[in-house]
């Protein structure tokens, strides 16, 4: 499986999952509840409201959306169709 993800030059993409370059974006690990469909909040420090998401592979089959609760400045709020599913979130 492929780690890293380039859609420019370092100058002007993003790399390895691990930190945003130039975007003004944050990476997040997002856990879903034991129970499939259940909103589950993950907290950022993006500073301010996310205008979205960008949803990586998780480690079990599962589809990943946004829950109904309002984002804040702080919180997400995301639903599994799996219990416990793990993935990382590039909030931007």
């Amino acid at each position: 499986m492929a780690r890293s993800m380039t859609f420019l030059t370092a100058a002007g993409g993003f790399a390895d999952g691990q930190r945003s370059l130039n975007l003004d974006a944050v990476w997040v690990l997002y856990v879903s509840s034991g129970t499939a469909n259940t909103e589950t909040s993950v907290s950022h420090n993006l500073g301010r409201i996310p205008l979205g998401a960008f949803v990586g592979l998780p480690d079990i089959s599962a589809t990943i959306y946004a829950g109904t609760t309002a984002w804040t400045s702080t919180l997400v709020y995301f639903r599994s169709t799996a219990a416990t599913t793990t993935v990382r979130l590039l909030l931007f």
